[in-house]
């Protein structure tokens, strides 16, 4: 494996954990395989889930981590053009990783927009 899939694969595995935690309340089975090279959770919810519980699980890691963003922006502010340049360029690559793996947590799968089609 390159060194650049092990730098982002963090984020596939927690993304598919958050939908297991947020199935929790409703599911009648979860089952999860959160190897880093195919991880993937596939969950059951009976007949009488709530619609909005359906697309709560199906969403889960893109709220939670658009919550984080806006977390992390009520915090810090949006970063300046002049804030960033005052960083080294390991720093930079650090952000660059972090962002990619946040970018790859939140964004849904098609099996995570089914649902909602």
């Amino acid at each position: 494996m390159s060194l650049l899939w092990h730098l982002l694969t963090p984020s596939v595995p927690l993304h598919e954990l958050t939908h297991a935690l947020a199935a929790l309340p409703w599911a009648s089975n979860i089952d999860a395989s959160l190897l880093r090279d195919d991880a993937q959770v596939d969950v059951t919810l009976p007949e009488g889930t709530p619609l909005w519980a359906v697309y709560l699980v199906s969403l889960a890691p893109t709220l939670v981590g658009l919550g984080l963003l806006l977390g992390l922006i009520a915090l810090f502010g949006v970063p300046s053009v002049s804030a960033l340049s005052g960083f080294a360029i390991h720093e930079l690559g650090l952000l660059v990783i972090l962002a990619l793996n946040w970018v790859i947590f939140t964004y849904p799968s098609r099996g995570d927009r089914r649902p909602l089609g």
